[in-house]
């Protein structure tokens, strides 16, 4: 479907800006990937869905916008790590659930930190003033998309801190 205006030079421009800014983070999240030994910024991210609590496997897929042949050897791979484990789904019997073990959020703290970090290095030449208009110009940008990737946060800055562990994950990390 052809789009039913032209956009103007200013619009055209404004969205090559944003489309490079993903080249430069998929550089950080690969960075960060490899320094915490993730090996893949997908797999970083199927930890980070898993972030707000347990799914199923298909609605991670379709989040992540990968097949569920693929979603189904990346989560194997992230078992066999200890990242992640299938439980029941207690609203289906038949159906199983991927969560994040203690390990997992370790792991995703630490690629959290690693892509704080590089993001962090990368900016590091732009004024105080100049980090803070770009952090606010960002929430505006969120707020006027609406913020629909169920895989982020509305509140960026929560994603970073550390993470509390159950008390079940505290005993078995002893």
């Amino acid at each position: 479907m052809s789009p039913t205006r032209t956009p103007s030079e200013e619009e055209i421009a404004l969205a090559e800006s944003l489309w490079s800014l993903f080249g430069l983070f998929k550089g950080i999240t690969q960075r960060a990937a490899h320094t915490v030994e993730l090996g893949s910024p997908e797999r970083a991210r199927l930890l980070y869905g898993l972030k707000a609590g347990a799914c199923r496997a298909g609605f991670l897929a379709q989040q992540a916008k990968i097949s569920p042949s693929t979603i189904t050897e990346v989560v194997e791979d992230l078992v066999a790590d200890g990242l992640v484990r299938r439980e029941a789904d207690p609203e289906d019997r038949r159906a199983v659930r991927v969560a994040l073990t203690g390990e997992g959020r370790r792991h995703l703290q630490r690629f959290e930190h690693a892509a704080a970090i590089a993001l962090a290095d990368s900016l590091r030449v732009l004024s105080p003033a100049q980090r803070q208009h770009i952090k606010v110009a960002f929430a505006d940008l969120r707020e006027a998309l609406g913020d629909p990737d169920v895989m982020s946060s509305s509140q960026p800055e929560a994603n970073l801190l550390p993470t509390t562990r159950t008390h079940k994950e505290a005993t078995h990390a002893r």
